[in-house]
């Protein structure tokens, strides 16, 4: 960089223009130089390539201009008015080309011409992940992973209802508690969804319920969070559950709200796990479903999407027939259920039955699952964390909603007991 006060004058402009929409997409130049730039701007989705002139660089040597690591950036605007943007203030650009839907990169340098097929070099560059997860990856699933990758896309269906704006909140409050243990995360994320969906949020650690500090008697709605409690030493959750079951105090402020007919809860990731391990989703089961390893036997973390279901559930019935993505991250997500599919109220599958789009190989695809009376749910994904369009990488172009879908499942928790009180 020979000039610092130039390359701070590109970057503001150019997120300036990112802030006004008028980038579409873009890549830096660096390791693999320009021609790697070019291609993974079009790995990212099917039946995207490329028409590119780079004669105006005049470089005769194509080799140089292709793999030369020099810095710089590529980006797609969205019409000319950019190129105005970026002389007006003093900004040293080539127009190369433009986008067209087609699974080719065409290149042009002087009388050089180039015709590289994406979809056979995506699964080159690709093929290196492929080794490194196959050395790691139980039952055969990275190749598994790496024959899917393309051919599991992210297709979205939201409500017809939905609006993406966020709730109109009432005064008076009903009480939430989010309930963690040493380990635990996403109680931030938890108690976020839980105030924006309109709670009253309490932050409840096990040594308040062991210690008698908490009796949940005033709670309405609980959410047991996600994350390692005990570093998962023991088991996921299984140290957490211990904790419940070996404490008098924790146990009955437990065992007491779950009793009342007022109450809701939501387990996630962890919580689902604990809320598993202690038999609270079919306590009229003779034998129990758990959460136990992923099929590839470590730890995943994905996107991925789901179908939610005609279902039970207080928090998602109103989100029936809508494919929604979604974060997950576990090691033992995996629903083992013992009896026929029928036996449980199953809310949500993933959108896929195949891995690594199903993460973990639960049984009958589950992703989330309720008690009978659909007021205690557990979800291995990460809800929580997927409330803000800016939480999803990728989101409808069209749409500029203030929040999720997701987080109609906690406004729906706290429109229920309302209507109980």
């Amino acid at each position: 960089v020979n000039n610092a006060s130039y390359v701070k004058n590109v970057f503001n402009t150019l997120q300036h223009l990112i802030r006004k929409n008028k980038i579409v997409a873009g890549h830096d130049v660096a390791s693999g130089g320009l021609i790697t730039t070019l291609l993974e701007l079009c790995f990212a989705t099917s039946n995207i390539g490329a028409d590119i002139d780079l004669s105006s660089l005049n470089e005769i040597d194509s080799i140089k201009v292709l793999f030369a690591e020099n810095s710089g950036i590529v980006f797609q605007a969205i019409d000319e008015s950019v190129e105005t943007e970026l002389s007006k203030n003093k900004i040293n650009f080539v127009k190369i080309g433009s986008v067209t839907e087609s699974d080719h990169l065409k290149i042009k340098n002087g009388p050089d011409t180039f015709d590289l097929s994406i979809s056979e070099l995506r699964d080159i560059w690709y093929k290196t992940s492929y080794l490194l997860d196959n050395k790691q990856t139980a039952n055969d699933l990275a190749k598994k992973r790496f024959d899917n990758y393309k051919n599991q896309p992210l297709n979205y269906r939201f409500p017809d209802h939905f609006t993406g704006k966020l709730p109109e909140i009432k005064k008076q409050k009903p009480k939430a508690a989010v309930i963690r243990e040493k380990g635990s995360n996403s109680e931030r994320e938890m108690a976020n969804a839980m105030y924006l969906a309109g709670f009253d949020v309490k932050d409840v650690h096990m040594t308040d319920l062991i210690s008698g500090r908490e009796t949940l008697e005033d709670i309405q709605f609980i959410g047991a969070v996600g994350g390692f409690s005990n570093s998962d030493v023991l088991g996921s959750a299984k140290g957490w559950a211990g904790a419940f079951l070996y404490n008098e105090k924790a146990n009955e402020a437990l065992k007491n709200f779950f009793e009342r007919k007022d109450t809701l809860s939501v387990g996630i990731c962890n919580g689902a796990q604990l809320w598993m391990e202690l038999e609270l989703i079919n306590p009229e089961h003779a034998i129990h479903g758990k959460l136990t390893y992923n099929d590839s036997h470590k730890h995943e973390s994905s996107f991925t999407s789901v179908n939610i279901q005609e279902n039970n559930s207080i928090m998602l019935s109103s989100l029936a027939g809508s494919t929604l993505g979604v974060w997950i991250s576990h090691g033992e997500g995996k629903y083992s259920l013992p009896l026929e599919e029928s036996k449980y109220n199953i809310c949500a599958k993933y959108a896929y039955d195949d891995y690594p789009h199903n993460p973990n190989g639960s049984d009958y695809n589950v992703a989330m699952l309720c008690d009978k009376s659909g007021r205690h749910l557990t979800t291995m994904p990460h809800i929580e964390r997927s409330t803000f369009q800016w939480n999803w990488p990728y989101y409808p172009d069209h749409r500029k909603d203030e929040v999720s879908p997701w987080l109609e499942a906690f406004v729906n928790a706290r429109k229920w007991i309302e209507k109980t009180q």
